[in-house]
C-alpha cells in the first residue's frame, strides 16, 4: 500500500510538471469555436483564422510568429499569400534560400519545409521542421487519423509549408486573425510556434490545431448560376423584352 501511495504521489507530480512546463505556453487556432474528431481540434471553414496565445499576463512573442500549414498527400501545393489583422507575413520568410527561424528549415520562396522533400509522414511536425521542445501531440498519426475520421481521407503524407509572422505584438490573452489570399485544400492542418524573450515555448497542442473541413478561400471569379437558375434568369428576361416591345408599339 505504501508503495502505492509513493507511486501515485509520484506520477501526480510528474503530471504536475508537464502541465506546468506548458501551463500558459498554448497558441490556440481558431479560439472560442466547436471542436471536432471526439474533442480534437479546431475546424475551419473560412479563409480567416485566428491565433490566440493563451494566458493573460505571458510575455509578448519575439519575431517572428511562425504559422506552420500542412496539406494532405501532396508538397506541390503552391501556399497562397497571407495577410495580418496587425503585422506582416511573408510565406517561407524573407529571401528565396532557405530560412532557420528557431532552428526550423524551410524554403523561403515557397514555404517548404526542406527536411525529407517537405513530406510529413512519420513522428511529430515541429521536430520535422527542426524546431525544438515543441509540442510532441501534432503527430502523423494524429493528423491523418483526425482527416480520415473528419474528412473521409486517406494520408500518406502532408506537405509543410511555414509562414513567418512579424511585428503581431501578439502576447498573452491577445489574438491575432490570418487571412489566406488563396483556397486551402480539404483537409490541412494549421499549427503555430513562437518564442518570447526569456526563451519560452508557445506551440499548438493537437487538441488546439486547426483543420479544414470545407474548401475555405477566396475566389475573384463571379460564381456560374446552376441550370435552373439560367432558366429562370432567361424567362424573365424574355418577359422584360416582350413586354417592353408592347409598350413601345403604336397604338
Amino acid at each position: 500500500m505504501r508503495w502505492f501511495r509513493l507511486t501515485a504521489a509520484a506520477a501526480a507530480f510528474l503530471a504536475w510538471q508537464s502541465a506546468s512546463a506548458y501551463a500558459g505556453s498554448v497558441m490556440h487556432i481558431n479560439d472560442g469555436t466547436a471542436y471536432l474528431f471526439s474533442g480534437e481540434v479546431h475546424p475551419i471553414s473560412s479563409p480567416t483564422i485566428s491565433i490566440l496565445e493563451n494566458g493573460n499576463g505571458q510575455p509578448a512573442l519575439v519575431n517572428p510568429l511562425l504559422l506552420i500549414v500542412g496539406v494532405p498527400n501532396t508538397t506541390a501545393f503552391a501556399a497562397p499569400g497571407l495577410t495580418l489583422s496587425a503585422g506582416t507575413a511573408d510565406l517561407g520568410g524573407p529571401g528565396s534560400g532557405t530560412n532557420t527561424a528557431f532552428g526550423g528549415s524551410f524554403n523561403g520562396a515557397t514555404g517548404l519545409a526542406t527536411n525529407k522533400g517537405g513530406l510529413f509522414n512519420s513522428g511529430e511536425v515541429y521536430s520535422f521542421l527542426g524546431l525544438t521542445a515543441g509540442n510532441n501531440s501534432n503527430s502523423f498519426t494524429n493528423w491523418a487519423a483526425a482527416d480520415s475520421a473528419v474528412n473521409g481521407l486517406s494520408v500518406s503524407g502532408f506537405g509543410i509549408f511555414a509562414y513567418e509572422l512579424s511585428n503581431t505584438g501578439i502576447a498573452g490573452g491577445q489574438s491575432v486573425a490570418a487571412t489566406f489570399k488563396g483556397s486551402i485544400p480539404v483537409g490541412t492542418f494549421v499549427v503555430a510556434y513562437g518564442l518570447s524573450g526569456n526563451g519560452k515555448i508557445f506551440d499548438t497542442p493537437f487538441t488546439e490545431a486547426g483543420v479544414t473541413t470545407t474548401s475555405g478561400g477566396v475566389t475573384t471569379d463571379a460564381a456560374t448560376p446552376e441550370p435552373a437558375s439560367m432558366i429562370l434568369l432567361g424567362t424573365g428576361l424574355a418577359a422584360l423584352y416582350a413586354r417592353r416591345r408592347r409598350q413601345q408599339s403604336p397604338r
